[in-house]
């Protein structure tokens, strides 16, 4: 531990250290840095009206419950949803963003089948202007869905997104989708799209200033 002159508490190394301020604020600093989750609940997306996934009956209680409902995602016909995320203002800005869906087998064993999953999304910082859309993908879940479980729990990547210059408040407009109809898409039955988030990079607990880290 170090204290300089003016107070500040340095705990750590040279290069990897977590820094209290003479005001108390904290900062962490290379690898002391932590991942969290910025989450997109499905039921907060909207349909556009013409590749509509439908909101079905995912799981009851065996004996004529309601049950709970999500969104079905066909395996033959591109289906998606819209969503606006913003980056929130514990991200360590200009850090890559890391998107992923959880998604469940629609009462069927996967096995190895896969499903191919799309991100589409233009990102711009507060005073500047939208740039055209990039689509991202991703069929390859973290783990072998179990051969035998149905409505399997999946989490599948999508890849990181680059965001040098990206700041606090930054807004990206997405569409998230099934690529149904690409040949390495070949579950054949529905997938329950259940959550995407993004797994971003903290270095304290917010910003010093209102709009300025």
């Amino acid at each position: 531990m170090e204290i300089d002159d003016d107070g500040n508490i340095k705990l750590g190394g040279d290069a990897n250290y977590t820094n209290i301020e003479s005001d108390g604020s904290l900062r962490m600093h290379g690898s002391a840095t932590t991942f969290n989750d910025l989450t997109i609940p499905i039921t907060s997306t909207k349909r556009g009206g013409t590749k509509d996934p439908d909101f079905n009956e995912f799981k009851d209680n065996g004996s004529g419950s309601q049950g709970v409902f999500g969104f079905d995602f066909d395996d033959d016909t591109e289906e998606e949803l819209y969503f606006m995320v913003q980056m929130p203002h514990s991200w360590v800005e200009g850090t890559t963003i890391y998107p992923h869906v959880h998604w469940a087998s629609d009462n069927a064993n996967v096995g190895t089948d896969k499903v191919r999953w799309g991100l589409e999304y233009t990102w711009s910082n507060v005073g500047e202007e939208f740039p055209l859309t990039t689509i991202i993908y991703g069929e390859d879940p973290i783990a072998q869905c179990d051969p035998v479980l149905e409505d399997y729990h999946a989490i599948t990547p999508l890849g990181g997104i680059t965001a040098a210059g990206k700041t606090l408040s930054s807004i990206l407009v997405c569409r998230v989708f099934r690529h149904a109809n690409h040949a390495n898409d070949n579950f054949n039955r529905d997938a329950n799209l259940l959550m995407l988030d993004f797994h971003f990079e903290e270095d304290a607990f917010g910003s010093r200033t209102e709009y300025g880290k």
